[in-house]
């Protein structure tokens, strides 16, 4: 069913699904969606997607970061070396 529609309608239908389309676009994906068996179920589908990611993202662990994972993290987002003391931790100064 779904398989068959093209990047755009499911790129349309996520949008839809979303609140991200505007009054007119949002009626007339459900104006389509009502009169497209095709459609529904790839509405159908994506909802579905979008619970089972919701049930898995509860589960995931929640207690806080260690501070030294924290720090190493932080590291690499500045683009630093992650071990202290690696070549390359302490650029030489110009």
């Amino acid at each position: 069913m779904g398989e068959d529609l093209d990047f755009g309608s499911w790129e349309t239908l996520s949008a839809y699904m979303d609140g991200e389309l505007d009054d007119i676009a949002a009626a007339m994906v459900e104006r389509a969606v009502r009169c497209d068996p095709e459609l529904q179920e790839a509405l159908a589908s994506l909802r579905r997607q979008r619970a089972s990611l919701r049930d898995w993202a509860g589960q995931l662990d929640r207690r806080p970061v260690p501070p030294g994972v924290r720090a190493v993290l932080e590291r690499a987002r500045r683009g630093h070396d992650t071990v202290p003391g690696r070549a390359g931790d302490n650029p030489p100064k110009e």
